[in-house]
């Protein structure tokens, strides 16, 4: 198959909290689509975004790495290309014959034996009677079953029982795409190799592999890329170990070690005090979320209990475990700020230079050294990587290069 195996652009899924609207919402839509009109684009009440604006694509023979921690939107991502759900926004190309691993025992039969499971599945995967009859002792063999174990129901099972036998059966012959979630994390060491060591033969044979695993010696030893997700958004696409990085740092992990060396100064309480921060938003009312490199116009409210005549605003950004990465302070535009008692503001970075990840945005105004008003948590941002870049450090460093001769 020439090109990509599976692509997705701008991809995006959401749900609903209340389980009598989403049946309201559900008759609608279908009602809509049969007069050939969409549903509403935006979310509605109750509505929320599990997936949104993913984009990507993977050809014959590679292996994505889906990362990112539980609720990130990794299980949700595979049941859409599945078919299992359909896709609220975006477009989804998928070809070729696709085989999933992502519910534990869902293709297996429990009360029909694990040799009769084998013989329903492979005529499922188009096997005739003479083939299956040439697979069965090899997907035994490498699933580790014997005999006894084979004629046994399958609701007797162990839980690893039950993931050798299904891996086996999906795997026992090259495949179009095949989807796995954390099927490998409840096998023993050796069988999780001989896993990997049969991914690695049908990326040979062409597979295209989705592969979602907590383990990151698995996804290092089978992924050629992966996609990090958060809150169900793609905060970046690229090469494996800059992605861990990248995960690590958008979880705090990398932030432990900087706190003996006093780097990770503590967070002041929240106060209103002379003058403080009300509310701050993006600038455009959109959802908070970024590009690394591009521009942030941000919308601020502000409220004092006199007019202030010298102060100047401080713009925090945190990282989700409290480690402060940056600081925008407009003392360093040389004019103080003058405050009425109420008003708003327009506040624009003309470039981010944060790298992808998770920021809590905080501060206020300070005199002298002195805050005048704190708050804490004034903003949840979301910064997704630049486009046709490799995530690569905390901060991009923009700059202007002449080139003399």
């Amino acid at each position: 198959m020439s090109g990509p195996v599976i692509r997705c652009e701008q991809l995006g899924k959401r749900f609903c909290r209340s389980l009598s609207a989403g049946l309201r919402y559900d008759l609608t839509d279908g009602l809509r689509r049969a007069f050939r009109r969409e549903p509403p684009a935006g979310l509605r009440p109750d509505e929320f975004w599990a997936l949104r604006e993913i984009s990507f694509a993977a050809g014959p023979g590679e292996c994505l790495g889906i990362i990112g921690p539980n609720g990130a939107g990794k299980s949700t991502l595979l049941k859409l290309i599945n078919g299992e759900y359909r896709p609220d926004r975006g477009r989804l190309e998928r070809g070729g014959a696709v085989t999933s691993l992502i519910r534990l025992g869902s293709g297996l039969q429990p009360l029909l034996s694990g040799r009769e499971n084998i013989q329903i599945r492979c005529a499922e995967l188009g096997f005739n009677t003479v083939e299956t009859a040439d697979l069965l002792p090899r997907i035994a063999a490498f699933s580790g079953l014997d005999a006894t174990a084979l004629d046994r129901p399958v609701k007797r099972y162990s839980d690893g029982m039950y993931a050798r036998l299904e891996f086996s059966i999906a795997t026992c012959a090259p495949m179009d795409l095949l989807l796995i979630d954390e099927v490998l994390a409840v096998g023993d060491i050796a069988f999780q190799g001989r896993c990997l060591h049969r991914l690695e033969e049908l990326k040979r044979a062409g597979t295209t592999i989705l592969f979602v695993s907590h383990s990151e010696m698995n996804v290092r030893a089978i992924a050629d890329r992966c996609l990090l997700l958060f809150d169900g958004e793609m905060l970046a696409l690229g090469e494996t170990d800059a992605l861990f990085r990248r995960y690590y740092e958008a979880t705090g992990f990398l932030d432990r070690a900087l706190e003996p060396m006093g780097l990770a100064p503590a967070m002041p309480e929240d106060f209103t005090g002379a003058a403080h921060l009300t509310a701050l938003a993006l600038a455009d009312g959109a959802d908070a979320r970024a590009r690394t490199g591009e521009s942030l116009r941000l919308r601020l409210d502000y409220q004092c209990t006199a007019p202030v005549d010298e102060t100047s605003l401080v713009l925090q950004f945190w990282s989700p475990t409290g480690l402060l990465l940056a600081v925008h302070d407009t003392a360093l535009q040389g004019e103080p700020l003058r405050l009425a008692a109420r008003g708003e503001a327009l506040l624009e970075l003309p470039c981010l230079p944060l790298a992808a990840g998770r920021y809590r945005l905080a501060g206020g105004f300070r005199t002298a050294g002195r805050w005048l008003g704190y708050r804490a948590e004034l903003l949840q941002l979301s910064v997704t990587q630049a486009r046709q870049s490799a995530p690569e450090g905390l901060v991009m460093i923009p700059g202007r290069l002449s080139l003399r001769s």
